[in-house]
């Protein structure tokens, strides 16, 4: 099984990824943890901008040089996640994971979302910003993590038509993602 998740800045997605793979016994990934196994396998510099979610302004000037178009339809998420986690079961958080495992009969697609005054309350407590900072952290980062995963998949980002569940974090809390999260898995009979 490999459980995805996309989501929005300040909904909580790393902790409720890690509690995931905690429950379930397998790896859990992360951006830092996707780069540094794409290092060791000596897999980064053939899509770095990819692995290391580099702006899209910075993507989009790469592929004017290289001469390609502004959208990359799946192919690099595709490619460059089953190089580095193959068939392994593990939680992905981001890196268009809905996107590169949708050929897996075994994948559960989650999107995070919530009330962006909630999201940046929670931004503000956990870097210890002013609000003004914290709101304006959630703006950059979901427009940032909304243009990677645009260009990456030629998919609206957030379309529950691109997600198997949907979770408003800010009505249900994390322990409500989760036990809805778990709901879905034992439901669907992936396990």
């Amino acid at each position: 099984m490999i459980i995805t998740i996309a989501r929005q800045c300040g909904c909580m997605g790393d902790q409720i990824g890690k509690a995931l793979a905690e429950k379930y016994f397998i790896p859990f990934y992360d951006k830092d943890a996707v780069c540094r196994l794409a290092k060791e396998k000596g897999l980064y510099e053939k899509y770095p901008y990819f692995y290391g979610e580099m702006p899209l302004d910075m993507m989009l000037y790469a592929d004017t040089m290289a001469g390609d178009d502004t959208s990359d339809n799946g192919k690099t998420p595709r490619k460059a996640m089953a190089d580095i986690i193959g068939n392994e079961n593990c939680v992905v958080v981001g890196r268009c994971g809905n996107n590169a495992f949708r050929h897996r009969e075994d994948v559960i697609s989650v999107f995070l979302t919530g009330n962006k005054e909630k999201r940046a309350e929670l931004i503000e407590k956990k870097h210890n910003v002013s609000p003004k900072k914290a709101a304006k952290i959630v703006e950059d980062t979901d427009l940032r993590r909304r243009s990677y995963h645009n260009y990456y998949t030629g998919e609206e980002w957030g379309n529950a038509e691109y997600y198997d569940i949907c979770i408003d974090v800010s009505k249900v809390g994390e322990d409500g993602a989760l036990r809805l999260i778990e709901a879905y898995i034992n439901e669907t009979g992936v396990l």
